[in-house]
């Protein structure tokens, strides 16, 4: 048993010495995989206020896009391991207290402001691989960039559709309805 427990020793150690990743861009992934999870946890509550206040499709929605953000930071983690290198997990899951009044449009247009500085850190890291000629990462975080573009146009058209739609109560019960029905499709494909 102390034989096996030496080798695993011995292993993890060579794990963190044989990493090909320079350490920036190892911090720069283990910030991304904080800022997906903060992100997570902002839809998750979002999903909560949006249930609270009658809207069952929008907090679908959330919730979706709490589990997507969830999946994003598995992916990075499972990067960094794969390349032998230390993923930092995330300890804690803290949110400020939120002393906002429930409004739809303001909760979208927070949203896009999340993404943006979601995408702004994945350009952030494709860059620096771009300096050091680390182009199996830069070739990894192309797949966020694509999906950060689609969330970004996303939250975007659903902004102008609440623009549109302003405080007419018919309006709201149907994106309600379809942003309900649009995390279902989602799971679909």
């Amino acid at each position: 048993m102390k034989l096996i427990k030496q080798n695993m020793y011995k292993r993890k150690k060579q794990m963190k010495t044989t990493s090909m990743l320079d350490k920036n861009i190892i911090s720069l992934i283990n910030e991304q995989i904080w800022l997906e999870n903060n992100a997570s946890f902002y839809y998750l509550y979002l999903s909560n206020q949006f249930a609270i206040n009658g809207f069952s499709g929008i907090s679908t929605f959330f919730k979706e896009q709490s589990n997507e953000e969830r999946e994003h930071m598995l992916k990075l983690i499972d990067y960094l391991i794969d390349e032998d290198s230390t993923p930092q997990i995330p300890n804690y899951n803290f949110m400020e207290e939120m002393e906002e009044d429930f409004n739809i449009l303001s909760h979208f247009e927070n949203s896009l402001t999340n993404e943006k500085r979601v995408s702004s850190s994945i350009h952030d890291i494709v860059n620096n691989c771009k300096k050091i000629g680390d182009i199996q990462t830069e070739n990894f975080m192309q797949w966020f960039v694509i999906e950060q573009r689609e969330e970004e146009t996303k939250f975007k058209n659903i902004i102008d559709e609440l623009k549109i739609i302003g405080d007419d109560r018919g309006g709201l019960y149907q994106i309600n309805k379809e942003l309900g029905k649009l995390s279902d499709s989602e799971e679909e494909n």
